[in-house]
Formats: C-alpha cells, sequence, structure tokens
C-alpha cells in the first residue's frame, strides 16, 4: 500500500519529500539560500541529495502515507453519513516551498530567485494601506504554454481528497494586485490581467464543473461578475 501511494503520488511526493529532507538539513533555511547547485536544482545534486537523505526522505513519505490513509478513512465516515467535505485551495503559495523550488520558471523571480513582484489587495475599507501578502506571483504566460500543467494536477489532486474544492480568491484570476517586493504596504501596486477563460475552460476539461466553487468577495467589480457567468461556477 504504501509503495503505490510513493507511485500514485510521485509528482508531488518526490520533491515535496527531498525538500523537507533538505529543509532539516539546512536548519530551517529558505531554499534559495541552499547552496547553488542544490537551489538551482541540478541534476548531479539532486541525485546526490536523494541518496544522501534517502532515510529522512523515506520517513516523511510515510508521514504524508500515514495521514492521507487517516484522512481518507474520516472522510469516507463522513460522506457514509450523507455529509461533503468541501476543501479550500489558497490562489497563492507560500515562498520557502516545494511548489516554488521545484518550478521557478512558473513564479516572477529575480536575482538570487527571490520574488521580483508580490501579492496582496490594494487598500479597501478593511486596511487603509491594503493587504501585502508576500507571495510570489504566478508568470501567467509561462503557464499558458505548458496548458496550465501544474495548475491542472494541483486541482486534479485535490478534488481526488475533498468533495468540491473551493478556488480561494477567484478574483485573483481575472487580474491580481501587483507589489514591488520589498515593499512595505500594499499602496502602491496595480491591477495586472490573468488568462481567466481560458485557464478556467482548459481546468473543466479534466475536472467535472459541479467540483469546483469560486469564493464571494462580497463586493467586486464587473468583470469578475462576467466571467463567473461565463465560465458557470457557483
Amino acid at each position: 500500500d504504501f509503495q503505490a501511494f510513493c507511485d500514485d503520488n510521485r509528482g508531488w511526493l518526490d520533491d515535496h519529500a527531498l525538500f523537507t529532507a533538505l529543509k532539516g538539513h539546512y536548519h530551517g533555511r529558505a531554499w534559495n539560500h541552499w547552496p547553488r547547485q542544490i537551489r538551482d536544482r541540478t541534476p548531479a545534486a539532486l541525485r546526490e541529495a536523494r541518496a544522501k537523505f534517502a532515510e529522512a526522505i523515506s520517513r516523511e513519505k510515510f508521514l504524508q502515507f500515514v495521514f492521507y490513509r487517516q484522512w481518507k478513512t474520516l472522510k469516507n465516515y463522513g460522506n457514509n453519513l450523507g455529509i461533503e467535505v468541501i476543501g479550500d485551495l489558497p490562489i497563492y503559495v507560500h515562498y520557502d516551498s516545494a511548489d516554488v523550488w521545484q518550478h521557478p520558471e512558473y513564479f516572477m523571480l529575480g536575482r538570487n530567485k527571490r520574488p521580483a513582484f508580490v501579492a496582496g489587495v490594494p487598500p479597501d475599507y478593511f486596511s487603509k494601506t491594503g493587504q501585502l501578502w508576500g507571495n510570489p506571483l504566478y508568470r501567467w504566460d509561462v503557464l499558458r504554454k505548458s496548458r496550465y500543467r501544474w495548475w491542472v494536477e494541483r486541482i486534479v489532486h485535490n478534488l481526488g481528497r475533498f468533495d468540491r474544492v473551493r478556488i480561494d480568491h477567484f478574483r485573483g484570476f481575472v487580474a491580481f494586485w501587483q507589489v514591488s517586493s520589498g515593499a512595505r504596504t500594499a499602496v502602491r501596486g496595480k491591477w495586472v490581467k490573468a488568462p481567466a477563460e481560458d485557464f478556467f475552460r482548459t481546468i473543466l476539461k479534466r475536472v467535472p464543473r459541479e467540483g469546483l466553487i469560486a469564493e464571494d468577495l462580497g463586493f467586486i467589480t464587473p468583470d469578475v461578475t462576467q466571467v463567473l457567468g461565463k465560465i458557470g461556477l457557483p
């Protein structure tokens, strides 16, 4: 069962487990501060690391296996009682994550692979200075060329773990607030368009429409409402 889990989840599990082992070895330092060859994922450095930290990698994979087995048991228990489980899928990921380390080409990174721009929202009635989240932003042009493969795999994976998935910050797929890295607030930024219709049409070729829910942010702009209507998500 453990080997089958590892085989079925190889796309994310191998790099997650290696990342976790390396984080421990480098005392929690962010991946961009690791030695250059492992930071840049050269094939030789990855092979050496996988051999050197094989025990820590296997341990992390086994912990994930146990958790997923427990989660499946809990979810099945709820489903048998007529309860569906909604999972929340954050639009952004943390910079110091296996996702960004594994696929830096999908994110707006600059010198030394640090974020060139970060995410947030502009000033509104919640905050005079906006919200500066600090997550690296996506390079939608690069993602589009891959037909959003990373996102497709992410959503398919989550729909295998939940009955429905709520798409966090849906408006960020229509246009996102871009702030220069190093800014102290989100006041100085700009809206940048994202390929929402093309993105969700691609996603919906792989997953059932009824499996997705768009986050309702309350007050929203007409362009977001129009996209939501076109793709038909609740």
